[in-house]
């Protein structure tokens, strides 16, 4: 059967149109590689921190006769330090970031501590001290007797 167009003359047969063109095929191996990571990312950071704390934890208060105070994670640790009058006592930096330790109100001042670094004082008063560059970090030493 053939087809007319105005003019009596026969249609050109219809060419048949190009398949479209297919989406380029999906890897599946980067998806489980992407949540692979994640969840590796997910269980290893909650378990670092804890075996930091754990690592790190003192309980607070240093015995009588401890005599440093260590800067880490963003803290002073013990975050009460007892000791006898006369005791030098040595301020030490493990952090990755700088510290100060400025008695409150004023008194001492160790200026800024980079990471590694030492300040050593001999105590003969109590006194609370921060670091004026990380103001959460807050502690005191206590006179013992």
């Amino acid at each position: 059967m053939s087809t007319t167009v105005a003019g009596g003359q026969a249609a050109p047969p219809a060419t048949p149109r190009p398949a479209p063109p297919r989406p380029a095929p999906r890897r599946p191996g980067l998806g489980i590689v992407v949540t692979a990571i994640w969840a590796a990312f997910a269980i290893a950071a909650p378990a670092v921190i804890i075996y930091r704390h754990s690592r790190d934890n003192d309980g607070g208060a240093a015995k009588v006769g401890g005599d440093t105070v260590t800067m880490a994670q963003i803290a002073f640790k013990p975050t009460t330090l007892v000791v006898a009058r006369g005791t030098k006592v040595s301020f030490v930096n493990k952090d990755s970031a700088p510290h100060t330790v400025t008695q409150k109100g004023g008194g001492i001042d160790s200026g800024v501590l980079n990471p590694g670094k030492t300040f050593t004082l001999e105590v003969n008063d109590a006194f609370e001290y921060t670091c004026t560059i990380h103001p959460s970090m807050k502690a005191k030493v206590v006179l013992s007797g």
